[in-house]
């Protein structure tokens, strides 16, 4: 398939240069950046972060009050940029503040004189023994009420408030008893000299205005907060994700990892030695009181023993304790026991042991992989990290000039980016090259449809130029009226130029170009447009050879319908044929030509048997007659031979890639190809049918439309108009609906993977 070339490129440095080179990078726009392999440890959090964290704090209160839009950032170093923001956020933060706490202020006292405003008109009796208080309890009221008791005072509710008459000497405690339940507590005097409500919704409103008026006298620093903290956040979000510590960290990592065989393997040899001495033993052996049985002591033994040799190795009877391997003393009291308990730890042993060194062969392979340096040497590396990334082999330059502009721009920090290295597109391994097509107009739009599947790998067939071809076919086949595909046509013009302001022009040249094929089959197969026959109307057309290379019929008829099912049915078959073709190609491009011999290829010949057998049984029925000579040939023995064939082929290659670690799925490719591959894509024929199905649904309800309509007289147009817009919005989603089914379960999923990456490179504004 056409791809761009990538090339791959690798630079190490310091932690704290890292963010400002992926930021030159994002802003260059031509770098997609290669996630870090979960094995591979993960760096500390540059010094930029932390700060970048306090622009969230600030932007957090300020877009309350103004929607941000995004700008475009200057080519400066990051961290610099962040420190000035920073600088003059502090400054508004400020002034801010105050307006903050104003407000807040204000609303808190609007709050308790909207709710103390009856209060005021209110007769309340005074006296020189009693203090009355006013109690705005919220929540509490009922605690409230019992404390109020508690004081032999009484308390008389007015709306939400409480009006509390209590003894003087008692007042203060009682005061400062409601206001730790929450209580809000005045004396009348404090409410008389509460602002009315109007007075304090009018300061507040003013407040606001203020405060609304200041943000948006500083729009221009939000905004460019706001865009900065975005770009900070996409380069955090790649350093998380990408970056690969150089030094310790993964220092650390292979030093845990032969630590733990080295424990393992310590283990075993224990073991083992253990073995040698219980099958030497026979069997059983007594151990005298107070004695134990140590495997290679360490010299010399303080406590009394005996030494001598048996299977090979020292074996040491200690009267009390000696450093070596102990032998369990119940293993000698039932020797056959404990043998069977040691050979189980001894296979389990193994199996970690194995299991440890192919963990750690494959961290080594990420690490000489992925890192810059390879080297294992972790202090002369310490604090430095690596980043790898892709670039278009034609966007090379704007890479150096990036880089050339982050060096002009970051001189004290140049000592600490170290080295760069790049490999070009073939030496990149082929299950991390990102794809990226190159394809021309309509062709390239169509990889909307196909992504929605998947992304083809850079040795994968894509089946973009196929899908560019079959779903404007089925679409049209399914939906062919020259006035329903005029409009088709039309909206996709219309998303061109005008709708969403062109955001979706591929979608508006898929949709016109899908539009014209419908509008061509509406004009020259079916001879229709809104369900009405051009040649009642007047308009004669040539007729496209169709169907009608069967022979000459209508499609209104019984028999041209029989007629066009046999023509799905046939493309069906070449279509799925083609698809097992290409899964051969697909299997050699991979690297495993002996699975594309020893399996994909007798499966191809079992369903192209089974299809001639079927073709055979129909083609009577369905007009195929042309297709004698084919089906005449002797398929059942191609349909026998296909299977031994298949049965041979996987039970090779299962005994070649026995001992393989990254064999192929060789029993599931074998299955899967006989139910699937070949059953299933013989079933998968006859869904081809759809496409009749719904143009003959499309037949009859524009009929039905149109004679209702014309019964209807004039008002019958609007009819028309409100029946005919329903069934081309209709018909048109289930025309896509059953394009897609038919491309992607009926043909793509037969040789198609889609598992690779779309090269998508960072972008800062």
């Amino acid at each position: 398939m056409p791809l761009e070339r990538v090339i791959e490129f690798r630079v190490a440095g310091n932690v704290d240069a890292l963010p400002e080179l992926i930021y030159f990078l994002g802003k260059a726009g031509v770098a997609m950046f290669e996630e870090r392999p979960a094995k591979l440890p993960r760096p500390r959090d540059p010094a930029l972060f932390q700060k970048a964290k306090k622009i969230d704090e600030v932007l957090n209160q300020l877009l309350l009050y103004v929607q941000p839009r995004q700008l475009s950032l200057p080519l400066e170093p990051l961290e610099s940029q962040v420190d000035a923001v920073l600088e003059k956020l502090a400054a508004l933060q400020k002034e801010v503040s105050y307006y903050l706490k104003l407000v807040d202020e204000l609303k808190a006292k609007l709050s308790v004189s909207r709710e103390v405003a009856a209060l005021r008109a209110a007769s309340v009796p005074k006296t020189e023994v009693l203090e009355t208080l006013v109690a705005l309890p919220g929540k509490s009221v009922k605690e409230a009420a019992e404390l109020v008791k508690t004081f032999n005072a009484s308390a008389m509710q007015y709306g939400n408030a409480l009006i509390i008459a209590v003894s003087r000497e008692k007042a203060r405690q009682l005061r400062a008893g409601l206001e730790r339940l929450g209580a809000r507590v005045f004396s009348l005097w404090e409410i008389a000299e509460l602002e009315p409500p109007e007075a304090l919704q009018d300061r507040l409103k003013k407040a606001e205005e203020e405060l609304a008026s200041l943000v948006q006298k500083h729009s221009d620093l939000i905004n460019y907060a706001y865009t900065l903290r975005y770009a900070v956040g996409a380069v955090m979000d790649v350093y998380n994700k990408s970056a690969i510590d150089e030094g310790s960290e993964v220092g650390r990592l292979f030093a845990s990892y032969e630590k733990e065989i080295e424990k393992v393997e310590k283990q075993l040899s224990d073991l083992r030695k253990i073995k040698l001495v219980l099958d030497s033993l026979g069997g059983g052996f007594k151990l005298p009181e107070g004695f134990r049985m140590y495997v290679d002591p360490e010299t010399p033994i303080a406590a009394p023993y005996v030494l001598q040799e048996v299977g090979g190795v020292k074996v040491a009877l200690v009267r009390g304790e000696a450093r070596g391997v102990e032998v369990p003393p119940e293993y000698l009291a039932d020797v056959e026991a404990g043998r069977r308990v040691v050979e189980d730890a001894i296979r389990s042993a193994e199996a970690s042991l194995q299991r440890l060194r192919r963990d750690l062969e494959a961290l080594e392979r990420q690490y000489s992989e992925y890192s810059l340096y390879g080297d294992k040497k972790w202090e002369e590396h310490n604090d430095m990290a690596s980043l790898v990334f892709y670039v278009l082999e034609k966007d090379v330059k704007k890479v150096d000039e990036a880089l050339s502009e982050f060096a002009a721009r970051n001189i004290a920090k140049l000592d600490v980016v170290r080295r760069t290295r790049y490999k070009y597109f073939d030496q990149v391994p082929a299950e991390r090259r990102p794809t990226l097509e190159k394809y021309p107009t309509p062709i390239r739009q169509f990889t909307k449809i196909v992504y929605m599947y998947g992304v083809p790998r850079p040795y994968e067939i894509s089946p973009v130029p196929l899908a560019a071809l079959l779903f404007p076919i089925f679409f049209g086949w399914m939906y062919g009226d020259l006035g329903h595909g005029f409009l088709l046509f039309l909206l996709g013009v219309l998303l061109m130029k005008r709708l969403y302001g062109g955001r979706y022009k591929d979608w508006g040249i898929i949709w016109a170009l899908t539009g014209a094929v419908s509008m061509f089959f509406g004009a020259f197969v079916y001879h229709e447009a809104f369900g009405f026959s051009l040649e009642k109307l007047g308009i004669e057309l040539p007729t496209a050879p169709l169907f009608h290379m069967f022979g000459e019929h209508q499609l209104v008829l019984v028999e041209g319908v029989v007629v066009a099912i046999g023509a799905a049915f046939v493309l069906g078959f070449l279509l799925i044929f083609l698809a097992f073709l290409s899964k051969i190609v697909n299997t050699v491009l991979k690297g495993e030509a002996d699975v594309a011999l020893g399996i994909v290829l007798p499966q191809t010949l079992l369903f192209l048997s089974f299809a001639m057998v079927f073709f055979s049984l129909v083609k009577d029925a369905l007009h195929l007659t042309f297709l004698t000579p084919v089906v005449s040939l002797p398929w059942p023995y191609v349909l026998v031979g296909s299977l031994v064939w298949s049965g041979v082929g996987t039970f090779v290659l299962r005994a070649r890639y026995k001992h393989h670690e990254e064999a192929p799925p060789i029993t599931e490719e074998f299955i899967v190809g006989i139910v699937e591959g070949a059953l299933g894509a013989l079933a998968n024929i006859p869904s081809f049918a759809r496409l009749v199905i719904l143009i003959l649904i499309h037949g009859v309800l524009t009929k039905l439309v149109n004679g209702l309509a014309i019964a209807l007289g004039p008002a019958g147009v609007l009819f028309a108009v409100f029946g005919h817009s329903l069934i081309a919005a209709a018909e048109g989603l289930f025309s896509t609906v059953q394009s897609l089914r038919l491309i992607f379960y009926e043909v793509l999923s037969k040789f198609y993977e889609g598992r690779g990456r779309l090269f998508t490179p960072l972008a800062l504004p």
